[in-house]
């Protein structure tokens, strides 16, 4: 009896899913190399949704993340990811990662196109899933603003901040997520 009571509540407890922690996804670099996130443990993370037009103000935003990622090199692992729904197509997969890479430098990842919006869905990549949706972050539960959005993750892993698209950066803000 003992253990067929067992074997039901063995059954019926596996149908729940608990959050998973951030560390337990992964994503391909635009050059095609796998990279879990357990790497970055114990350390911080940026993550930020690139742009697909190439206009000046979007080469300072390129300028700015690169300009993080030296300040705070060896100690926050800084991720860029090029939004499908944001402008990044098959159309545009050739050229956008020379405009990335000649505007960062080698200490920012560039990730894959990715689907990044609640509204793609089933298309929306797990990483985006975990950070905007609370039921998996157990923080912060929205939609990806655009380009520009930012996400910042603590050293256990938490998701410790988002900035969306219109957020306006100071030295003062970002010295107090990475501090």
């Amino acid at each position: 009896m003992k253990l067929l009571f067992l074997t039901i509540a063995i059954v019926f407890l596996s149908g729940f899913v608990l959050p998973g922690s951030l560390y337990d996804y992964s994503f391909t670099s635009i050059t095609g190399t796998a990279h879990s996130l357990n790497e970055y443990q114990g350390k911080k993370i940026f993550i930020a949704v690139l742009p697909a037009s190439q206009t000046a103000e979007d080469s300072a935003y390129l300028y700015r993340i690169d300009s993080v990622a030296e300040a705070n090199a060896g100690q926050v692992a800084v991720i860029t990811v090029p939004s499908y729904e944001d402008g990044y197509t098959d159309d545009t997969v050739a050229a956008l990662p020379q405009w990335y890479q000649s505007m960062l430098s080698s200490s920012v990842i560039i990730t894959q196109g990715m689907y990044t919006h609640k509204a793609s869905d089933t298309l929306q990549n797990p990483l985006f899933s975990w950070l905007t949706n609370t039921s998996l972050n157990n923080h912060f539960d929205e939609e990806v603003g655009g380009p520009g959005e930012m996400y910042f993750i603590n050293e256990q892993g938490e998701l410790h901040g988002v900035f969306g698209p219109e957020s306006k950066w100071s030295n003062k803000v970002l010295n107090r997520m990475f501090q």
